[in-house]
This record gives C-alpha cells, structure tokens and sequence, in this order.
C-alpha cells in the first residue's frame, strides 16, 4: 500500500499580511520542513507539496525528496490546490492530506490517523469537536473530493456529504491543532 502525503501550500496569506506560510520560521528552519517531516517520519511513503502564490520562494527551500507541484490557478482557491494534488498522487493507495499552515502537525499524529484509517473510510483527527489534519482517503474519495470541491474549500463538503463514512478519531493529546491565519497566529511556531 502506498500513502502519499499532500501539503498545500499554494495560498498567498492574505490574512497574514501576504505572506508565504511555507517559509515561516518553525523550529530554526520553514515551516514547510516541520510538516513535510511529520508526514515523512509519520509513514508517507512519498510526499506532494502544492504551491502557488510564492512558488518560487517555496521551491527554493522544498526539502528534498517532497515533489514540488505548481497550481497555475491558485487564485480561484483552495479546491485547484486539492485538485493538483491529488492528480500528481494517482499512484497512491492512500492519500494523508494536510495544509501547510499547521505547525502542531508531528509524525505521531500522522501514524495513529494513518493506523485508524481502514479502506472505504475517510479518518478526521478531531481535537475535542474541532476536526483537524491530516485527513486520510483512499485514493478513489480523494479523487472525488477534488472533483466536487469549488472555490477556497478543500475537501470540507465532501467529508459532510458522506459524513456516515467518515471516521472521527480522538486525537486530543496529539498535537495543538490551532493553524496560522493572521498575526495573532503566529506565536504557535514557538
């Protein structure tokens, strides 16, 4: 079985003052590097990172091995990202999908989701009653969910379509699920 890791990183962090989250500093190094190594060290055998906005920028600093994807229609949202993934994943049996801005992302939590996760399901790591990431799908759901996706949603209406498949898993201990939006976000990268 292979699992493939897709980070989205293609937004412009217009909330953020027009800033790539990818290069944020986490831990003495790009963001980028915290999550793609959590995805990697969690048990994603290969990883997609999805850029857009500053793709150059990324780029340069992409840790070796990810698969740099550039999404030439990042402005029309979140979905295109989705979608570019997931058409560069089509190898894949599983797809672990995440966004770049979650510094609390740790290989721990990618295996326990990537271990709860059985074909035909989708598993949403939860903190309390806030659904979080990395959410697993098999390939075919993932392929749906970006199909159907419009707009800056990823995968959000799909999991609620077909929420009696969805497999809600107690990840509260795990990792601080709060993500980087504005300013006021930006002391959980200490």
């Amino acid at each position: 079985m292979t699992v493939t890791g897709i980070v989205l990183a293609a937004g412009e962090g217009s909330r953020l003052g027009g800033r790539a989250k990818a290069l944020l500093p986490h831990r003495g190094r790009p963001l980028l590097h915290s999550v793609v190594d959590a995805l990697e060290k969690g048990g994603c055998d290969e990883t997609i990172v999805v850029v857009g906005a500053y793709a150059d920028d990324v780029a340069a600093v992409c840790p070796p091995g990810a698969t740099l994807v550039r999404n030439p229609r990042w402005e029309e949202g979140m979905s295109t990202s989705l979608q570019c993934g997931v058409d560069a994943a089509a190898g894949a049996d599983v797809i672990a999908l995440t966004v770049v801005d979650f510094p609390g992302i740790n290989a721990e939590l990618v295996r326990a989701v990537l271990s709860a996760h059985e074909p035909g399901t989708m598993t949403l790591p939860v903190f309390g009653e806030r659904p979080g990431h990395p959410v697993v799908f098999d390939l075919a759901d993932a392929i749906a969910a970006a199909q159907q996706a419009r707009g800056d949603e990823g995968a959000r209406s799909f999991l609620a379509r077909h929420r009696n498949r969805v497999r809600r898993l107690d990840c509260a201990g795990l990792a601080d699920p709060g993500d980087i939006d504005t300013v006021d976000d930006l002391h959980r990268l200490d």
